[in-house]
């Protein structure tokens, strides 16, 4: 008969329960008014804690201090580990809810050690100042659905792009008109360099950045069509993917030969 090795469940609510303690006591062993005052909890509530994880084998009272058993250490990492990929699943929630169905795949795994960059951790502008700072660091750049990372790109990417920036960028139709209409100079000045390549493409899941050492995903907010968050890793794994996807959107979008509302209206209805 094989033996269930599988905790009892009891033990795993337990755990959860006294988590905060469980990882005060893997730092240091400490007596019950430290455990008290470090928890900020009550003297029954110590006493209470203390007396459950003793009874299941995970903590001991020694010399007035209490510690973990060798159990109770490991339990400890296991706790230590799972919290630190909750924050981690946590961070990354904007990705979660752009790349949900799409193919190929996202490798979520390879976001792991990615920044962060969310329009609600006080600037509002934080996705964008990002980007920025990324763009100033490398020689091409790969990009689509722009407005999800950068609503005004062609002001911090034109300077760049005249200097011999090689850009290839997807967008939605109206988001290249508005370009357009709002910078007709600048669009002059950019075609005029031949290093920014546009085309279009109607459906774009979010915004994709591609640069020499970092890939980045944009993310929107679907009220308000604002930047919600610009999530950039260095992971190869994450690099990969993001180039099939770029490529795999590339081959199927419309080539916009010039960039000036002519071409974009014969890109749009061919034959007008």
């Amino acid at each position: 008969m094989i033996k269930d090795t599988h905790p009892p469940r009891d033990l795993l609510i337990e755990v959860v329960r006294r988590a905060p303690m469980i990882g005060v006591l893997r730092e240091e062993p400490l007596d019950r008014r430290d455990l008290e005052r470090r928890l900020e909890i009550s003297k029954s509530t110590a006493h209470r804690n203390t007396t459950s994880l003793a009874e299941r084998g995970l903590v001991e009272r020694t010399e007035g201090r209490y510690t973990l058993t060798e159990l109770g250490a490991a339990v400890a990492d296991v706790v230590a580990t799972f919290e630190a990929d909750m924050r981690t699943v946590m961070r990354l929630a904007p990705l979660f809810d752009a790349v949900a169905g799409l193919r190929p795949r996202c490798p979520i795994n390879a976001f792991s050690d990615a920044t962060v960059t969310t329009a609600d951790q006080g600037d509002p502008f934080g996705p964008l100042a990002r980007f920025v700072s990324l763009v100033t660091e490398t020689d091409t750049l790969r990009m689509f659905d722009s407005y999800a990372v950068a609503p005004t790109y062609i002001d911090e990417v034109h300077g760049r792009v005249l200097d011999g920036l090689e850009t290839k960028v997807i967008e939605r139709p109206e988001v290249a008109e508005d370009i357009i209409e709002n910078y007709p100079q600048k669009c002059v000045e950019l075609c005029a360099s031949e290093f920014l390549t546009m085309r279009l493409h109607d459906e774009l899941p979010f915004g994709l950045v591609i640069l020499d050492a970092r890939i980045g995903v944009g993310v929107r907010d679907p009220d308000t069509g604002t930047p919600r968050a610009f999530v950039d890793t260095e992971d190869p794994e994450a690099r990969a993917w993001a180039e099939t996807l770029f490529e795999s959107y590339w081959s199927d979008a419309t080539r916009l030969r010039r960039f000036n509302p002519k071409a974009l209206r014969e890109a749009i209805e061919p034959g007008a």
